[in-house]
């Protein structure tokens, strides 16, 4: 075992009080029992943190036992046990409580311990380290504070127990870069309340022992879980290597899966693990998927396409997911990086993300899309459905527990593009996958979401309403449906169908804008404008509306309030022709016709999709102005 893997458990109150935080001394001499029946010893923080600063190994089990807030029942429950096992622990304490100052209501569910306790404890082999002086927020107060909070318990606990202060808990676990630099000046270890393995120096993670935790589960909790992260592949040696890249540090094992590359995928794959198998294409991609569980050992395993990648700085969270074990599956939010402003969900690009290029890699904005990434890897977790495919079914199938977790998965697909070879040929699986199933809903909704890429309409509006037919539950069949019939200028019916969507979700902004679309359409623009605003109010990121609203107002000649919408929507997303096309025309109809032509040309330089024409007009609107210059710089005729 490396020292590294060595867990420290975080245990606060050994008792019956109504607490999640207390463990009934029962349960805490089952684990207790355990610990020594499995063979391990306790040891140090010092003794940890010596080990993985070396990169140590030991050939016996161990763990660390820790105790927040030094409560009362430590010593009354937990000491007479772990003395008779050969037990240490080390016990954080807050000197203000222990004297009785300075108690918060919801901390007094339990006594604190004495002095003359920690005095027999320390005595006895136990560390006492410091939980600050009043438990305060530390990243809340000043640098002078922080010091003083720290220096203040370290003098209180040495002048009872003649010890110096060699180990620290952030209260609340909370701490910044300062927090931890001035812990660590002072401090040889400090722990978090992070879950896990992380042993990242002045902040280790540990897991949490809280009441009615099984000895199933107490038994997990000493090993650090395993992570398998597993691609299916075929031709992705422009984007693998990024990939790959990624997940090094939080994946134990990487499994690749290869459909038929031609190319350099395999060579790209050989840099980073050995585990390459192939597998012969039948049609069929959660089929691909489960090969590749077939070959995955660790204990959870992270699905992952090559043109996709992981932040570095998200992988703590990940690696503190992994020890929640009564936790199935966590659905992870994928970035959808595009530069089409136009798509349900688009969320522009930040202006604080802008300068740092590393993820949104030029692209302009990107729409979100959830679904099951992290998954206990279980026999009967398998992924559904011949496109499309899934492994959310099966856990919800299990019954296992699902939940978010707040690591964005950026997905480049876009900067691929579709061949309509492509396109055609996941059509076609979608059509096999209804034929297989005709009564799955989901089904329909996907097979007319591609026919709306592909611009057949009138397939896509029927595909969509047999779904609609089948679970008239979810909204989002319902909103593309709305969206199919204004495409199709059917706007009477579509307002019918996005008041359906509103009827479901009152804030829903997609349904309100396509709403002011259609009313924009049928010349009632006090309406469009209200719908528009409405849009903003619920999503204030939604570039398009406030392109559409500025188009409005132009219309109704409110030229100040056109631009400020204008000025806005360029202030979200700066490469948006649109919002430099609609400002041209503003300012042409004021008459400022060279901050029309510049506003045109910036259109152009951003591909606006009228280019060419617009080109034209440029060349025109600059000759009339040179001609008109040149008239005034004329003298006038004599008589």
């Amino acid at each position: 075992m490396k020292y590294a893997d060595i867990p420290i458990l975080m245990y606060h109150e050994i008792g019956y009080q109504n607490s999640p935080w207390c463990v009934s001394p029962t349960q805490f001499e089952q684990q207790m029992l355990f610990l020594k029946q499995q063979g391990y010893r306790t040891i140090t923080l010092a003794e940890l943190k010596k080990g993985v600063g070396q990169q140590q190994e030991t050939n016996e089990k161990s763990v660390v036992l820790t105790f927040d807030d030094g409560r009362s029942g430590v010593y009354r429950q937990a000491y007479p046990l772990l003395k008779k096992l050969g037990f240490t622990a080390t016990i954080y304490i807050v000197p203000h409580w222990t004297d009785g100052k300075d108690v918060p209501e919801e901390e007094t569910y339990s006594g604190f311990l004495s002095w003359s306790e920690l005095q027999e404890l320390a005595g006895d082999g136990f560390e006492i380290g410091s939980h600050s002086l009043r438990h305060l927020d530390l990243t809340a107060l000043d640098e002078k504070t922080v010091i003083q909070e720290l220096a203040a318990a370290d003098e209180l606990i040495t002048s009872h127990l003649g010890k110096t202060v060699r180990h620290f808990a952030y209260p609340h676990g909370k701490s910044n870069e300062t927090v931890q630099s001035l812990v660590q000046q002072r401090y040889e270890t400090a722990v978090t309340i992070e879950k896990g393995f992380s042993r990242q120096p002045g902040a280790y993670a540990r897991q949490w022992i809280l009441n009615e935790i099984t000895l199933d589960t107490f038994g997990k909790l000493l090993q650090r879980p395993r992570l398998s992260v597993c691609l299916i592949v075929k031709n992705e040696e422009l984007f693998l290597e990024s990939c790959l890249a990624s997940v090094q540090g939080v994946a134990d094992e990487i499994i690749i899966v290869d459909t038929g590359s031609t190319d350099g995928t395999k060579k790209i794959a050989r840099k980073f693990t050995d585990r390459i198998y192939d597998f012969a294409w039948c049609d069929d991609f959660a089929a691909a998927r489960n090969e590749s569980l077939k070959y995955a050992r660790g204990d959870w395993v992270l699905l992952l396409d090559a043109d996709e990648m992981i932040n570095q700085d998200d992988r703590h969270f990940l690696l503190e997911a992994v020890n929640q074990w009564d936790v199935a599956g966590y659905r992870l939010l994928t970035r959808n990086y595009s530069n089409d402003s136009s798509i349900s969900g688009w969320v522009p690009v930040l202006p604080r993300d802008r300068d740092s290029d590393t993820f949104n890699r030029s692209f302009s904005g990107w729409y979100p899309s959830l679904k099951v990434r992290l998954f206990q890897r279980k026999p009967e977790f398998i992924f559904t459905g011949k496109v499309h495919e899934l492994v959310d079914g099966a856990l919800e199938q299990a019954g296992g527990r699902i939940r978010s977790l707040p690591v964005p998965v950026h997905h480049y697909g876009a900067r691929k593009g579709n061949s309509q070879e492509k396109v055609r040929y996941h059509l076609e699986l979608q059509k096999q996958k209804i034929q297989d199933d005709p009564h799955n809903a989901k089904a329909y909704y996907e097979l007319g979401v591609q026919y709306l890429h592909l611009g057949q309409l009138a397939a896509a509006e029927k595909a969509l309403t047999e779904s609609v037919r089948l679970d008239p539950v979810p909204q989002s069949p319902l909103l593309n449906l709305a969206i199919v019939r204004q495409k199709q200028g059917n706007y009477d019916q579509a307002i019918t169908t996005y008041q359906q969507v509103l009827a479901k979700n009152r804030q829903s902004a997609d349904a309100c804008f396509g709403l002011g679309f259609c009313y924009f359409r049928k010349e009632e623009l006090e309406k469009a404008a209200d719908f528009f605003h409405q849009a903003i109010t619920h999503n204030p990121l939604m570039v398009d509306a406030y392109i559409n609203l500025g188009a409005v107002y132009e219309r109704l000649e409110k030229y100040t309030e056109a631009a400020e919408m204008l000025r806005t929507a360029a202030q979200l997303s700066p490469r948006q022709p649109r919002v430099y096309y609609n400002m041209g025309v503003i300012q042409e109809k004021l008459m400022n016709l060279p901050l029309a032509i510049g506003c045109y040309e910036q259109a152009i330089k951003l591909h606006y999709v009228r280019r060419e024409e617009l080109q034209d007009k440029v060349v025109r609107m600059k000759r009339f102005v040179q001609e008109m210059e040149t008239e005034e710089k004329e003298p006038l005729g004599s008589i």
